[in-house]
């Protein structure tokens, strides 16, 4: 008689998540990654004070009971501005790899999957988007189109999908070569229909991996700008706006620099941490518990 409490088998998915479990500093990045965006998302209703209000007669001030993380010189309280700062910044962080992802991931599969001469052609344009600098492509669609939240979105994301052609493209080269590719195509299916069901399904973990990687590299790029002037601009503010603040008066006032710098410091370890443990997990050649 079959032993109807034997252990029954388990999917990739499973063992991939049992692996990210077991990775102690992938749930590290984890578990402090939910948690900032939930009190992101809470800011409005957490936030000990107003994000306007100003104490001119008080300025900048140290830590203490009533401003747990200080004020700046206009009185303003640094960990409200750095709690909307979170929002700012995860929100270029998340939007911008989208945008990444949508572009890198269906130009690095048509190139991938097509070859030969289209796949040279698309990836020499790419070869020549590399060659741009960064700083310069953003001044010049400042100047165009005027400093914006949605321009830095667009401009962050038509950077970093880049890289993610690039892979994408590598890996779809090797699924295409697959038997159960070879199958639909002869089958009758039309490369949309070959792209959809089988290329980009498959390709998902390189995906998953290295979109983790993206969000810490587009935040970091987004403070860099911001620390040049280039960035959000006030009253507005971002992490990258406050370690800029924080810089100019770090002689005098060097809280205003070290909280806004430890919480972005923190929130890249995580994401590279949970990046690592996701490549660590989803790689096929694991040993099997």
């Amino acid at each position: 008689m079959t032993d109807l409490n034997q252990e029954k088998g388990s999917s990739l998915s499973q063992d991939a998540f049992r692996r990210l479990c077991k990775n102690r500093l992938a749930m590290f990045g984890l578990s402090f990654l939910l948690i900032l965006i939930v009190l992101s998302i809470l800011t409005p209703w957490i936030a000990p004070y107003s994000y306007e209000a100003q104490d001119l007669y008080k300025g900048a001030t140290p830590p203490s009971a009533e401003h747990w993380l200080g004020t700046d010189v206009l009185g303003r309280d640094q960990l409200t501005r750095i709690l909307y700062g979170s929002r700012i910044s995860l929100m270029v962080g998340f939007i911008a790899t989208t945008v990444a992802l949508c572009i890198g991931v269906l130009y690095g599969t048509i190139a991938g999957y097509l070859g030969g001469r289209v796949d040279s052609i698309m990836m020499r344009f790419v070869d020549i988007l590399y060659a741009l600098p960064f700083s310069i492509f953003i001044i010049l669609l400042t100047v165009l189109f005027g400093r914006s939240l949605l321009l830095l979105f667009l401009a962050i994301g038509a950077v970093e999908w880049l890289t993610m052609a690039r892979i994408i493209r590598g890996q779809v080269m090797n699924i295409k070569k697959q038997e159960y590719v070879e199958a639909a195509v002869s089958l009758g299916l039309s490369r949309a229909q070959i792209i959809r069901r089988y290329l980009i399904p498959n390709a998902l973990g390189p995906i998953i991996v290295y979109t983790t990687l993206t969000i810490p590299s587009v935040i970091l790029l987004e403070s860099f700008l911001s620390f040049l002037g280039l960035g959000i601009q006030p009253p507005a503010s971002s992490w990258g706006s406050l370690i800029s603040y924080g810089v100019e008066t770090m002689e005098e006032y060097p809280w205003l620099l070290i909280f806004p710098g430890l919480i972005l410091s923190l929130t890249l370890f995580s994401l590279n941490f949970l990046g690592d443990g996701l490549r660590d997990a989803l790689d096929p050649k694991a040993s099997k518990d």
